[in-house]
């Protein structure tokens, strides 16, 4: 049986997307709950933002980054969509990457999300092009060594279908079946 986490920015989504995305982050949970050698799925969505706002808000922050840590800890393989810059997503892969568990990362270009290129100047003078890798994930998120599969998409449904293949050849992988 196996737990997962799926991790994800909800900070910076834009607005006028938040329902789909959110609607997107439910069905994912939906369909792998679906799955038989799930055991527990797991996302902040149903299992601490709700509970936060039933809290003080002096405690919120502490309890948050508590209650999402020891989702990640317990977690056998973290489903993080890394689509919107989020600090705290990349707390979540740091956890991950010192507890050794394995990630699949699903990156959503919706055009709204991604950056364009800049250069700089340093103090010797020179100019360099800031390393942005494609413009929607930092190079130091892509290059962690526990990302087990990278999934991209332009729809949620590419998004549900590329992560539950992946969980799947996760799984076979596991257990000596690939």
């Amino acid at each position: 049986m196996m737990d997962i986490y799926i991790a994800c920015g909800l900070t910076h989504v834009p607005r006028d997307i938040f329902s789909n995305y959110a609607a997107y982050l439910h069905e994912l949970a939906h369909k792998l709950n679906n799955i038989d050698f799930i055991d527990k799925v797991r996302y902040a969505l149903v299992d601490s933002d709700p509970q936060l706002s039933t809290r003080a808000e002096g405690e919120q922050a502490a309890l948050c980054y508590e209650w999402d840590r020891r989702m990640v800890e317990e977690a056998d393989l973290i489903i993080a969509d890394a689509s919107f810059p989020s600090t705290g997503l990349g707390i979540e892969l740091q956890i991950a990457e010192s507890s050794g568990i394995p990630v699949i990362m699903l990156i959503g270009d919706f055009g709204i999300n991604r950056v364009k290129g800049i250069k700089y100047q340093n103090p010797d003078h020179e100019f360099h092009d800031l390393q942005i890798g494609k413009g929607i994930v930092s190079l130091m998120a892509l290059g962690l060594p526990i990302i087990d599969e990278i999934v991209s998409y332009k729809k949620f449904s590419d998004a549900v279908l590329g992560a539950l293949e992946a969980v799947h050849k996760n799984f076979n992988k596991r257990n000596g079946l690939i």
